[in-house]
């Protein structure tokens, strides 16, 4: 029952999806059922008409590229329908112009091309404002559509209304991938719901009450588990370079002489494995105890040897059955938990205490170690030939009469009563001496999960049913529910406790029901029958998500409930709290993702024979968390947004420095640092995390970068190609750089207009290697190109480089305030903001200009403004 109405509802919910429009105007040839009229009879039929000094100005100054003979970018301002209504393709191409003219675009400023006076343009500029605000008044004011949890809100959605732990565990890992629109994956046009994923949330809401409720269950024992060097799975001597090196010396300590991000190899403790693993849920103490050999005094000559700033241990877990654990085909479940650098030589106990499933197997890796076999086989041929015994493969052939193999193997005869590989060679490795475990331990019994359902009940006989799914629900609906909305629940339980189900099974199966209904899987925005703006609880929910990604806490839904939401004092005072709140990561990390599209980071990975470092160093994690930190840390200070344009400083380990070319800086630990001149990175543009996203993994593409600084920083995302234009492949033979590539294609008119906005930015960031590495020369042999970052905006200023790009960047710091503002408003309230939305945009942005431009105090007017408070 509770799983049809949610159906009927998601159904209701996708028919109501708006599809993405075709943009406006008419191009040539097209065949159109419209009635077309000049522009200077455009008229509304009910509002006043254009100010006819705008056809005048169109005609003088824009005609001569959008007009009958000529539409660059296909864009045609001589023609629009007869009746021009807010949202349609005829006001959306008002909107671009308006745009343009504002950003000086428009008319562009080039030879031939005559300029308006400023007093004209201002006329014209507040006659276009003021007809789209009169069209988009009449209409009622857009709302968000109703819109479903993304899988990144639910899995947090879950894991606080049920207090489990899940953080290496996503249940929404077989889920669809949830749609963008603008880059966000919250827009509720976008969140549909299928039979199929309907399903597969009952499945997970069965089996997470499953994991939540403990009833007539004892608390399990905590035990304690000791293993020494020995008990790993290493062996006593090596003959000669093996695969993963893993040596037990004199039963004390394992030496791992192996190692990268990806451990294929993992180093653990069988007799654990055999066990399978933990025995239950619940908080482990895990001790390891571990240093660094030969990181500096190994006396090999061998590149490979010196690069170790400091040797890191990685701790981690395996999660999958304990049989799958050396079966190299399948699905990697491997799940970090932390890297700690060693100390040298003098062992020292790293300790983690963490939240453990039922059958999860610890192990060590060294996570920075030396990548293969060949190098440490390379290190024996040269410094220690006596120990070089004769392969398999090289008998073999000696005894198939092959000379050369044949009098290899006569020659290395005589090392075969030598001592072993393993008893010379002194490289750089790590030593585990121990691994304890401690566990399950629990701060509560029974445990939180079961106290939010049932408190400190554990029979479910003496459950009260009525009581336990009212108050369930009302978290779960994220309101007050009267009894009487939910009986049909607590009618469908004792149902199925009156043909024989068990009280816990008949409980479980109810309340996966809740969690199944539209009211849990939707946020409840109203509907447009009601009052535009939000209601208090409708209010708290929008302001948890935006900030949380997750459900409203007791105290939030208090200060609904009381009136403190009405204000935007009490609205305010919670912004601040939800802020304070480590909870506000996933604001941060989620909002950075998507604006930033962080999240397509390593889709098109980058080649490893040429950036093996992305993958040795774990590059594309370190990229994220600098972003993050950067972000979140003018979140935490109330600093600047003009930062995200160029700072004096960011956030880096010592991997990273190493890859900005930042000296001493070491450890795994991420610290703020400050540039010099030389260092080229302040803000976003220097972030590794963006210059690696806008390249394609092998080179870089200033169309790509380009595109990303116009959407992201600018506000201005150039008009996709026309569907009915076909790709045009350019004559790019005997060209050398991608600059020369571009220059022929801008040779083609359907091309040239958009690449004049789009390359500038682009060349500007061919400083940057297709992993963010600096570079003053384009790879390949024999002559290599030098880079050339110059480049000239469409406004006419010119740059010779990232910087001076920067610098012009920075004297558009309000447009880029209205950006950030546009994209805060978009991912909090759901949906695509239109003209109707752009004088509240542009007064928060002024606003923040005003005081500095900080980015918290820009969030709590994003959350107190008119906009948010809609639906």
């Amino acid at each position: 029952m509770t799983a049809t109405n949610a159906q009927t509802s998601s159904n209701r919910a996708g028919s109501s999806l708006s599809q993405k429009r075709n943009r406006w105007p008419v191009r040539t040839g097209t065949a159109a059922v419209l009635i077309l009229v000049a522009f200077a009879n455009v008229a509304q039929a009910d509002h006043e008409s254009l100010n006819p000094q705008v056809a005048t100005y169109f005609q003088r100054y824009c005609h001569r590229c959008h007009g009958e003979s000529t539409q660059k970018g296909d864009r045609r301002l001589d023609l629009f329908p007869q009746t021009i209504e807010a949202d349609s393709d005829a006001a959306t191409l008002l909107e671009e112009a308006l745009d343009a003219i504002n950003r000086g675009d428009m008319p562009p400023r080039e030879d031939g091309v005559t300029q308006p006076p400023a007093a004209e343009t201002g006329t014209v500029v507040a006659a276009l404002s003021d007809y789209l605000s009169g069209i988009s008044d009449a209409q009622s004011p857009r709302s968000t559509v109703m819109r479903r949890l993304n899988r990144f809100e639910y899995v947090n959605t879950m894991r606080d209304l049920l207090g489990l732990r899940r953080e290496f565990f996503d249940s929404t890992s077989d889920f669809p991938a949830d749609a963008h629109q603008h880059g966000f994956d919250n827009n509720g046009e976008a969140l549909t719901l299928s039979d199929d994923q309907l399903q597969r949330y009952l499945e997970v809401a069965e089996a997470s009450l499953d994991a939540a409720a403990f009833f007539d269950t004892e608390r399990p024992k905590t035990q304690q588990w000791r293993y020494t060097g020995r008990d790993f799975n290493g062996v006593a001597a090596y003959e000669r370079a093996p695969v993963t090196w893993r040596l037990i010396v004199n039963g004390k300590y394992v030496e791992i002489g192996h190692g990268q991000p990806s451990e294929r190899h993992p180093n653990y403790v069988p007799a654990f494995a055999k066990q399978g693993g933990v025995p239950a849920d619940g908080w482990y103490t895990i001790r390891v105890k571990a240093a660094a050999a030969n990181r500096l005094d190994h006396g090999y000559d061998h590149s490979e040897f010196d690069r170790f700033k400091t040797q890191q241990l990685k701790m981690a877990l395996w999660i999958a059955p304990s049989a799958m654990l050396l079966d190299k085909n399948a699905a990697d479940q491997r799940q970090l938990l932390e890297v700690r650098d060693l100390p040298d030589d003098q062992p020292d106990v790293l300790t983690k205490r963490v939240w453990l499933s039922r059958g999860a197997i610890p192990f060590v890796s060294w996570t920075n170690g030396i990548s293969s076999k060949g190098n440490i086989r390379r290190v024996a041929e040269k410094h220690h030939p006596e120990v070089i015994r004769a392969t398999k493969t090289q008998r073999d052939a000696a005894k198939l009469g092959n000379p050369e193999a044949k009098a290899l193997v006569e020659a290395l005869a005589q090392n075969e009563n030598n001592r072993l590989l393993s008893d010379v060679y002194h490289g750089p490795r790590i030593r585990v001496w121990s691994m304890d475990i401690d566990g399950p331990e629990f701060d509560h019994w029974p445990p939180v999960s079961h106290q939010l359902l049932f408190g400190d009940v554990t029979d479910a006989s003496r459950v009260d049913i009525d009581r336990t799914v009212a108050k369930f629900a009302s978290r779960a609906f994220r309101r007050p529910v009267p009894p009487a909305e939910v009986q049909h629940y607590v009618a469908f339980i004792r149902g199925r406790m009156k043909n024989g189900a068990g009280h816990a099974e008949a409980l479980k199966l109810g309340l996966a029901a809740v969690l199944a209904s539209p009211r849990f899987l939707y946020l409840d925005e109203g509907n447009d029958e009601a009052d535009s703006k939000l209601t208090a609880f409708e209010m708290a929910t929008r302001l948890s998500y935006f900030l949380w990604s997750s459900t409203p806490d007791e105290q939030l839904l208090a200060a609904a409930a009381n009136g403190d939401l009405n204000t935007r004092e009490g609205l305010a005072q919670q912004v601040e709290r939800l802020l304070q709140s480590d909870k506000a990561d996933a604001f941060v990390e989620h909002f950075t993702d998507t604006w930033l599209r962080i999240n397509t980071l390593g889709s098109m990975p980058p080649d490893p024979k040429a950036f093996g470092a992305y993958y040795r160093d774990r590059l594309e994690n370190l990229f994220k968390r600098e972003t993050r930190l950067f972000f979140g840390d003018l979140v935490k200070t109330n600093g600047s947004i003009v930062n995200l344009l160029d700072s004096d400083y960011t956030f880096v380990n010592d991997a990273l420095a190493t890859h900005y070319g930042i000296d001493n800086v070491q450890g795994e630990h991420f610290r703020k640092v400050a540039f010099q001149p030389r260092h080229r990175r302040g803000g976003l543009l220097g972030h590794g995390s963006i210059l690696t996203l806008s390249a394609n993994g092998i080179e870089t593409s200033p169309v790509v970068r380009g595109v990303w600084v116009l959407e992201n920083i600018l506000g201005t995302p150039p008009p996709p190609p026309p569907p009915d234009v076909p790709a045009i492949e350019p004559d790019t033979r005997g060209t050398t750089t991608i600059r020369e590539q571009l220059r022929k294609h801008r040779t083609v008119a359907a091309c040239a207009d958009c690449h004049r906005r789009i390359d500038p930015a682009g060349f500007a960031l061919e400083f940057f290697d297709p992993i963010g590495g600096f570079r003053t020369h384009y790879p390949g042999r024999g002559k290599r190109p030098t880079v050339d970052g110059s480049g000239q905006l469409p406004t006419g200023e010119r740059f010779d480089d990232e910087r001076g790009l920067k610098k012009l960047l920075l004297a558009r710091k309000d447009r880029f305030a209205e950006t950030l503002a546009k994209k805060l408003l978009t991912y909090a309230t759901g949906r695509a903001m239109t003209f109707r939305d752009q004088p509240e945009i542009k007064r928060i942005a002024a606003e923040s200009a005003k005081d500095g431009y900080r980015l918290r105090d820009l969030v709590v007017r994003i959350a107190t403004s008119e906009t948010f408070g809609r639906r």
